[in-house]
């Protein structure tokens, strides 16, 4: 029995991290004499039935069919969960998945919930909750992939058909728990601040590989990932922009390029068709952000630094020279330019060529501007000296670039 039950709880190892990874829906190993068995749907009854208590909910495991079960429960109150049992005792090792609904959470569905539990409507909020953080899953998904798993510890899962539990729930009209609801909000929020400031922090530092890691544990926290409804996952995508651009806007960042990025993207959601391409999203707008800052951020210069850099960014296809930067911002040519210098590293000839190459590449890859149209967009109004300073940094010329691409 011992090995029976270290190779069922190898299972259980597997089957937990694949279930979180795969749907975001707990899993838990339960060991009699069952003094948990809120827990089974992570406190659900016990935070709508105030005096709820383990004996509310009588499980009976005890069956002569079949000596491995996968039993599903339908809950009056409208989500799933799934009971694996190790044997046939009345009292097995026994592993639970859920709760999870399988419906979205539209206003005729959420209504009936409603009116079958008899919620009163000053709880209607606290209730909405609930259903909104659980996560929204095929039935059959999560019963195929069990069985995929469990099938590879132990094979005659392979062979077992899913029956619906013995089960009894004490049906009255619900009353709800404020003390539980409001401790599990608590817990939740702080968890959804921690993972979304931790996100937003590697964002500003531009470090996409751990942004997308932070983005994707926040958008499993917050549950966002399980809608799908394209509208609400639209909005929970300008949301997602709009915590990008604020955190972007306390950076040296000039708010024009976060605008502008932030605009570009919103425009992308909202004319997006396909569910499909709205899933990469999240992944996109990362990306970008993390460009965006690699590209403009500059937190160790002074204010005279960051502001000729920001006014060349936004002045590229007019006249830019250290005479007429000098002149603008009330400096010294010589002062100004030898103090851009000794902070950028380069100078202020080098990074005005710079940054209008690196503008004209831009423009050769998302647009279908001629080359003597994308020389007068970045500044120059000579067009073979376009192409010698572009050759220069380039290795080839505009035309060539043009041709590859």
């Amino acid at each position: 029995m011992k090995q029976e039950n270290e190779v069922f709880k190898d299972c259980y190892s597997l089957l937990q991290q694949v279930l979180l990874d795969a749907f975001n829906v707990a899993t838990l190993y339960h060991t009699p004499p069952y003094q948990d068995i809120s827990k089974i749907d992570l406190g659900m009854r016990a935070a709508v039935w105030t005096h709820y208590n383990d004996d509310n909910t009588k499980i009976r495991f005890d069956s002569t069919s079949q000596s491995l079960r996968i039993l599903i429960i339908k809950s009056n109150l409208g989500f799933y969960n799934i009971l694996l049992p190790m044997d046939l005792n009345a009292t097995p090792d026994f592993i639970s998945i859920g709760p999870f609904r399988d419906e979205e959470l539209s206003p005729s569905y959420f209504t009936q919930i409603l009116k079958d539990a008899h919620v009163a409507h000053y709880d209607i909020q606290r209730m909405k909750y609930i259903y909104e953080n659980m996560p929204l899953i095929q039935l059959d998904s999560v019963v195929n992939v069990t069985k995929h798993i469990l099938g590879n510890f132990i094979p005659e899962f392979k062979n077992v058909t899913p029956e619906l539990m013995q089960y009894s729930e004490q049906k009255r009209a619900i009353e709800m728990n404020a003390a539980v609801l409001d401790e599990r909000f608590i817990e939740h929020s702080s968890r959804y601040q921690q993972l979304l400031f931790q996100f937003l922090d590697y964002l500003k530092l531009g470090d996409n590989e751990n942004a997308k890691k932070a983005l994707h544990a926040f958008w499993q926290e917050s549950n966002l990932i399980s809608s799908r409804n394209m509208r609400e996952y639209k909005l929970n995508l300008l949301m997602l922009n709009d915590y990008c651009h604020m955190a972007l806007m306390q950076t040296s960042i000039h708010p024009f390029h976060i605008l502008k990025q932030s605009n570009s993207i919103r425009a992308k959601i909202e004319s997006m068709t396909s569910f499909a391409k709205l899933e990469q999203m999240p992944g996109e707008i990362c990306h970008k952000y993390c460009i965006l800052v690699k590209n403009y951020a500059n937190p160790d210069y002074s204010k005279l630094t960051k502001d000729i850099i920001a006014y060349i960014q936004l002045h590229l296809e007019e006249k830019l020279s250290l005479d007429f930067l000098a002149e603008h911002f009330s400096k010294n040519p010589s002062v100004l330019s030898n103090s851009f210098s000794k902070e950028t590293g380069q100078t202020l000839t080098k990074y005005i060529h710079q940054v209008r190459i690196k503008e004209a590449l831009r423009l050769f890859n998302t647009t279908d501007m001629s080359v003597s149209e994308i020389a007068l967009a970045v500044g120059y109004q000579d067009f073979s000296y376009f192409s010698k300073v572009f050759t220069q940094n380039i290795g080839m010329s505009p035309r060539e670039y043009r041709q590859k691409r």
